[in-house]
């Protein structure tokens, strides 16, 4: 009898700790990546569990880093929930929490500080890459800041990839100006087929992200993105292009490579063809609509793109492409054109003005709607 009891007192006291164990894996969570700035060098922050029983580290490999810059940390945490999290650093140490590309308040407590998480629907993970984002009518540029100080992932040792990453830098504006001079942007936006995303490659391994070996991309993201054919430029060791690989977006498995003196041709979601990518015999590339004489690009100097980029579209004189990434500042010289960026330096994200504020509501602009009291009418 008195071990039935027992027996019966034992079960009865373990089963609330099963039922918290089913609760907790029940929870719906969601990733998010936050970014802590450092002053100096310092000691790596640590997430405290006991400030959120309910969160959870994520174990995905390169998804937290620690270097001179910063610590990042990933978590698991409940969906739309206000929390505050705690983490063990010295207070005095950080300068900055960032959850994606923005900043969120925390304060210091001791032995650590705490940082306000809002409530967050979706996955958040990009707070690592330090990027800066060119937004023109129907293309997006990507301008990866290549920080040795980061540098993580297939990066991580070994020769840093200085030439690759100044050729990347050339390359990418050089297809802006591709896109500008054919008028390709103003298509795709116009027509509905998408937007064209122009990239270099990270070498930070953000969110896991390894992106390498070093390349440069111009692909056109179709609306819903699946479909999308997403052609990776590769840059060898010398600034040249060596060959494509193309993956379409949401279709797993599927992948061609083109070598030199292969044409990749980006079809829009409409079946059209919009544009074509060929690396030509001597690593350089040209872009063009389908049946018509390319753009070509080809390097500025003797040797590769890291000595800059010349671009010559058919009718038009050619043009040279300048690229300088100092901390802060991303300065391009397009011939007689210089473009001054300036940027976070933690982020990436662009602090120089992207757009004209809209004139009062008494000029007359084409197209915009205008509605006057009953009984008024126009002057």
């Amino acid at each position: 009898m008195v071990r039935l009891l027992l027996a019966s007192l034992l079960l009865a006291s373990a089963t609330p700790a099963l039922a918290s164990d089913a609760d907790a894996d029940a929870i719906d969570r969601v990733r998010i990546v936050l970014k802590f700035v450092k002053r100096e060098a310092a000691p790596a922050i640590r997430f405290d569990p006991a400030s959120c029983p309910a969160c959870r580290p994520v174990a995905t490999p390169l998804f937290d880093a620690d270097n001179l810059r910063e610590t990042v940390i990933a978590l698991e945490v409940p969906r739309r929930r206000s929390l505050e999290l705690v983490f063990r650093a010295a207070p005095a140490a950080v300068r900055r929490v960032i959850l994606e590309s923005g900043d969120v308040p925390f304060r210091a407590q001791r032995g650590g500080i705490v940082v306000a998480i809002p409530p967050v629907a979706g996955d958040a993970i990009t707070a690592a890459e330090v990027a800066t984002h060119i937004v023109e009518p129907g293309m997006v540029l990507r301008f990866e800041h290549a920080d040795p100080a980061r540098r993580a992932g297939a990066y991580a040792t070994g020769p840093f990839p200085v030439v690759q990453r100044r050729a990347a830098d050339h390359l990418e504006f050089a297809e802006r100006e591709v896109v500008r001079q054919l008028d390709l942007g103003t298509e795709v936006e116009r027509d509905g087929l998408g937007s064209i995303q122009i990239m270099g490659f990270d070498t930070n391994a953000p969110h896991g992200h390894v992106d390498a070996p070093p390349h440069v991309h111009m692909h056109l993201r179709w609306p819903d993105d699946t479909g999308t054919q997403i052609g990776h430029f590769y840059i060898g060791p010398d600034g040249l292009l060596t060959h494509n690989v193309v993956g379409v977006k949401g279709i797993g498995g599927v992948q061609r490579r083109f070598g030199r003196g292969e044409t990749f041709t980006t079809i829009g979601r409409d079946g059209r063809e919009v544009y074509s990518h060929r690396i030509t015999p001597e690593g350089w590339l040209t872009i063009g609509r389908p049946g018509t004489a390319p753009c070509i690009l080809r390097p500025a100097g003797h040797g590769g793109f890291d000595t800059g980029a010349l671009v010559a579209c058919p009718g038009q004189a050619p043009v040279r492409i300048t690229v300088t990434d100092d901390p802060g500042v991303l300065t391009v010289v397009t011939g007689t054109i210089t473009e001054v960026f300036r940027y976070d330096v933690d982020t990436g994200a662009l602090l120089s003005p992207a757009d004209v504020a809209a004139p009062p509501p008494s000029v007359y602009v084409a197209g915009r709607a205008r509605r006057f009291p009953p009984g008024h009418s126009p002057d």
